[in-house]
């Protein structure tokens, strides 16, 4: 298939749709909405979900340059990713003071429980927050595993040992007659 020289506006599109995760049909549907073609095909469709298949496959008419333009965007999204978390950090140091300060403000509250939960977070930050306890002890009302383990196993034992019955039984009669 020919390399496009230029990408027209519906090529674009498509590919910022394929980047965004649409899939071929939602791609096919969008341009067909926004982008009508002067020649139509028997559906009365421009663009078919096989088309825009075609255009993306490994030698299709838009495999390379959607490749570029994959690369080109996560290396802007990575960018920004880093610009933001690197404000967030000055954010951070330029507020942590005062956030403290504040803390240590509330500890003179004339309310006990704005005085507790001020003097929680300080010790939370300095000594980290305590390690919940769990109790893993069972209750009566609900059986270990090994307690249903054990009921199955027994009530196994007793279908095979009645069955066993029946069958002596069975024979006995069987003999008799």
């Amino acid at each position: 298939m020919p390399k496009l020289r230029r990408l027209t506006e519906y090529h674009k599109k498509a590919m910022e749709l394929k980047y965004k995760g649409n899939s071929y049909k939602e791609i096919a549907e969008f341009l067909n909405e926004g982008f009508r073609k002067s020649r139509k095909t028997k559906n009365g469709l421009s663009f078919t979900e096989q088309t825009i298949k075609d255009w993306f496959k490994e030698s299709g008419t838009l495999c390379e340059d959607y490749n570029r333009y994959e690369e080109e965007i996560d290396e802007i999204n990575a960018e920004t990713l880093e610009v933001v978390r690197k404000a967030g950090m000055r954010i951070r140091e330029a507020n942590y003071r005062l956030a403290n300060e504040m803390l240590v403000a509330l500890m003179g509250s004339s309310n006990d429980s704005i005085k507790l939960a001020a003097i929680r977070e300080l010790l939370d930050r300095v000594e980290g927050r305590p390690k919940q306890a769990v109790d893993i002890a069972q209750e009566d009302d609900h059986p270990s595993y090994d307690q249903i383990i054990r009921q199955l196993e027994k009530e196994t034992e007793e279908r095979i040992a009645q069955k066993e019955k029946e069958e002596q039984e069975l024979a006995e009669k069987s003999g008799k007659t």
